[in-house]
């Protein structure tokens, strides 16, 4: 596919969304000289931040409905992976022909790097990537890292990439099921780990699962996918793998790929096993974290990295915004912000991290179909305290906390902040980690992590 072959064609993009994807697809569209036009469910005023950045463009859009004359001359759609395939409009596409893409399946098709590295999973894929990223840029500073990332927008990145640049990209299951649909695939892959996730949108896990497989099910026997070999779910998919299967693994001794022993993390393919770094290396909370990072370094070591820039790199790294991000002390209590934790698996992860402290957990919002009763044991087994949002997560969280009396409503995050701050204790720690979707009273996590950091700079 070549970006001549855009010009004068009627492209909708459905869902233009505000975390930067589908306004780096218009802009890139528009600039090609494509008749573009935008469909989105929101208002205006909700899409006001991406509508503004692209004012000097010229484009159509329809707001607040997805009606089906759209596909009246329609040449191709680009879905937002925030758009459901059930879709009415979407099926109709489908029985007219109607070829859909998403930002991805455009990216990798129009992209002339020869090496691209995708990464997935439930959790963990933004730090894996941006790891990664950042082993490949010590020794290859062209290095372009993009995807479901903030700030690393794919089609922002698609003019700086050349045959012989190297790709790291983040990529969620919506846009592995329409990579999957081309057939599309790449030379190395990461699965970080397949839990319960977006069952709300996925009939079933395996469903979910099946979505999650597109990352290595086109491989050749000739590439090679890294798995979770701690994660069930992940070695069985592997099975299906038809490329070399390399390992992470925090608690086993892995036939080939990364594992931990002594306080150190190790390298083994064929005969030779060699020192990639120590735990103490990885400077992020975590022991989800380390497997992030072991996860980072086995695609590391088969893009032939040098153990030393690996290690360079996790010294190096701090962390992403919105993932366990300190935001702030205040009166000897740590403000952190895990926004990102939309699942109860996220939630979890977190609080394992902060094992041991006094902690007032700030959780809830709307429910994605995930079940809650492996978290509600552990936040009554080591929070003082939990605040909770509005939200049809909450409730769920509510009947499995029903015998926790430390549980109250916050009908804000101002709200919530002051509470929590209340309620905790010098050397504790007031934890945003909401394991739930944002919906309804926030525009999106990253709103609702935005919203948590003011009224945190607000305590006076």
């Amino acid at each position: 596919m070549q970006a001549s072959s855009f010009l004068r064609k009627r492209v909708l993009v459905l869902g233009l969304g505000l975390h930067g994807g589908g306004v780096g697809v218009v802009r890139w569209l528009v600039k090609q000289g494509a008749r573009v036009t935008v469909s989105d469910i929101k208002s205006r005023k909700e899409l006001a931040p991406s509508l503004n950045l692209l004012r000097k463009l010229k484009f159509n859009y329809i707001l607040g409905k997805h009606p089906l004359s759209l596909l009246s001359g329609c040449d191709l759609i680009v879905q937002n992976p925030g758009v459901p395939r059930e879709l009415p409009l979407l099926r109709a596409a489908r029985q007219q022909g109607i070829p859909i893409e998403n930002e991805a399946s455009l990216f990798l098709k129009l992209a002339p790097a020869r090496l691209v590295v995708a990464i997935s999973g439930s959790k963990g894929k933004s730090t894996t990537t941006t790891m990664l990223g950042a082993m490949l840029k010590r020794q290859n500073a062209r290095s372009v890292v993009a995807g479901n990332i903030r700030d690393a927008v794919m089609f922002d990145v698609l003019s700086s990439v050349r045959p012989k640049t190297p790709v790291v990209l983040e990529l969620s299951s919506w846009h592995l099921e329409i990579i999957g649909k081309h057939k599309l695939k790449m030379p190395v892959a990461v699965l970080t780990n397949v839990l319960p996730e977006h069952l709300n949108r996925y009939r079933s896990m395996a469903d979910y699962a099946r979505a999650k497989a597109n990352l290595f099910r086109y491989q050749t026997k000739h590439d090679a996918v890294v798995m979770n070999y701690d994660n069930e779910l992940s070695r069985r998919l592997a099975r299906r793998a038809p490329g070399q299967v390399y390992w992470f693994s925090l608690k086993h001794g892995v036939p080939q790929g990364a594992f931990v022993s002594k306080g150190k993390v190790w390298w083994r393919a064929g005969k030779v096993t060699s020192q990639l770094f120590s735990v103490s290396d990885v400077c992020v909370l975590g022991e989800h974290n380390l497997a992030n990072a072991m996860a980072a370094a086995a695609a590391a070591k088969l893009l032939s990295i040098s153990n030393t820039n690996i290690r360079k790199a996790l010294c190096s790294f701090k962390g992403l915004h919105d993932r366990l991000e300190f935001v702030r002390a205040w009166h000897g209590v740590r403000y952190i912000n895990d926004t990102t934790a939309t699942a109860p698996a996220g939630t979890l992860a977190a609080l394992a991290a902060l094992r041991g402290l006094p902690l007032v957990l700030i959780a809830g919002g709307t429910d994605k179909s995930l079940s809650y009763q492996e978290l509600g044991k552990i936040i009554a087994r080591q929070c003082s305290a939990v605040v909770l949002l509005p939200g049809s997560a909450t409730g769920k969280l509510q009947n499995v906390l029903r015998g926790f009396k430390s549980q109250f409503l916050a009908k804000n995050m101002q709200a919530a902040v002051g509470l929590a701050a209340r309620l905790s204790q010098r050397g504790g720690v007031v934890l945003l980690s909401p394991a739930a979707a944002s919906f309804g009273l926030f525009q999106h996590e990253f709103d609702r992590g935005e919203q948590f950091v003011r009224a945190v700079k607000a305590l006076s």
